[in-house]
């Protein structure tokens, strides 16, 4: 794995290393982008720092992902590009951010020499490597028009992920792709749009990167109408399925894996909290709602909620004590009116209240034991899922 950083002037000119005269290394003696292999166990992002730090002497700051690029071995000591990370044998990731610096000022710590670009000037110098094939793809990005506008430098300390999103979306690159950069990039835990509240950061620290991604995808529905297609858009937000990159392939479940490298360390273990706090307690609450079902026509008992709803069944025998107590004593602790409707907002805090209000009052065996009851149910909710679309379950 190799990465490297696109750093960009107020002229919109790249900055390049020309590489040393020594037959010994590949391409001698041409220009090419900040960057280099990566050390066992460094991320992408901590290569490319480590990279320009070494060849420049820059500490940078905020960067951005731009793209990642993969490479199979060609048999005859080249590569030719593969359309899969799976199939690679070389993975190359690229990130940009805005350069002040002037070029007198930077350290040559490798090579001959640094310069910055033009895009025209880069036409008549020889690359090394892709990179001539990188910057043509960076010349055409959205990225690469906010600094052109000046945007990338208005916005160095903080980035409106929302505007990064709909301009990418808007320039035609792949929709999936700038969605979880904006992801990654967001942070505002809640807000209200026309009325509607999004609680993106439930309890303070459990993520539902779903919902994140279904505001921004309304945005692009209005932004630009005929950019990203409704088929595509609900696989993603009812099914978790990413649009493939592969025509000629379905698309894919998206592993838990690929979404932490997307979205970020922070950000996936967050998504981790929402994942236990409240889609496995919405689970365990619906598979004893099912036990109490069964029990019921085994036994003829007759259910309480359909009198005055005293106490919920399901609630008691989980958390032992009614809905309507729990419900009064989140809303206490919260500090929310206690009225007699609940917003949808204000049911996942519950549910990841409830999440932990079990384990820190029940055993730890029952709460493991509930816990693998809840993804039990899950998994069978997954396997119909799975056999209505005639394919494997995935879960």
């Amino acid at each position: 794995m190799s990465a490297g950083v696109i750093l960009v002037d107020r002229e919109g000119r790249v900055l390049m290393q020309l590489r040393d005269v020594d037959p010994k290394i590949m391409y001698p003696d041409h220009w090419g982008l900040t960057g280099g292999a990566a050390h066992p166990g460094e991320t992408a992002e901590q290569a490319a720092r480590r990279e320009v730090d070494e060849e420049t002497g820059l500490t940078l700051g905020h960067i951005e992902p731009f793209r990642a690029y993969y490479f199979q071995e060609a048999g005859n000591g080249g590569a030719k590009a593969s359309r899969t990370k799976a199939r690679a044998d070389y993975e190359l990731y690229l990130f940009h951010a805005p350069c002040e610096t002037p070029v007198e000022e930077l350290v040559c710590g490798e090579g001959q020499a640094l310069r910055f670009f033009s895009p025209e000037e880069i036409a008549e110098v020889p690359v090394a490597y892709n990179h001539r094939d990188v910057l043509d793809d960076f010349f055409g990005s959205a990225a690469y028009a906010a600094y052109l506008t000046g945007a990338a430098f208005r916005a160095r300390d903080h980035v409106d992920a929302l505007e990064t999103f709909l301009a990418a979306v808007v320039a035609g690159e792949p929709w999936f792709d700038a969605l979880m950069r904006a992801i990654a990039l967001w942070e505002a835990p809640a807000e209200t749009v026309e009325g509607r509240t999004y609680r993106y950061l439930v309890g303070g620290e459990a993520f539902d990167w779903l919902l994140l991604a279904e505001r921004l995808l309304e945005s692009a529905a209005i932004a630009a109408p005929d950019a990203i297609p409704a088929g595509e858009v609900e696989r993603l937000l009812f099914e978790g399925r990413a649009p493939s990159g592969d025509l000629a392939s379905k698309p894919a479940r998206l592993q838990d894996e690929r979404l932490r490298e997307l979205i970020g360390e922070h950000k996936h273990r967050a998504h981790l909290n929402y994942l236990y706090g409240v889609v496995v307690e919405q689970a365990l609450q619906y598979a004893v709602e099912l036990d109490l079902a069964k029990e019921r026509v085994s036994v003829n008992i007759k259910d309480p909620r359909f009198e005055e709803a005293i106490f919920d069944p399901v609630y008691q025998r989980i958390y032992a004590q009614p809905r309507a107590e729990l419900l009064r004593e989140f809303r206490e602790e919260s500090s929310l009116p206690q009225t007699e409707h609940i917003m949808l907002s204000e049911l996942h805090e519950f549910q990841y209240w409830l999440f932990k209000y079990r384990v820190k009052n029940q055993e730890p065996a029952r709460v493991a034991s509930d816990t693998r009851k809840a993804l039990a149910q899950l998994s069978r909710i997954e396997a119909t899922a799975a056999r209505t679309r005639h394919e494997p379950a995935r879960l």
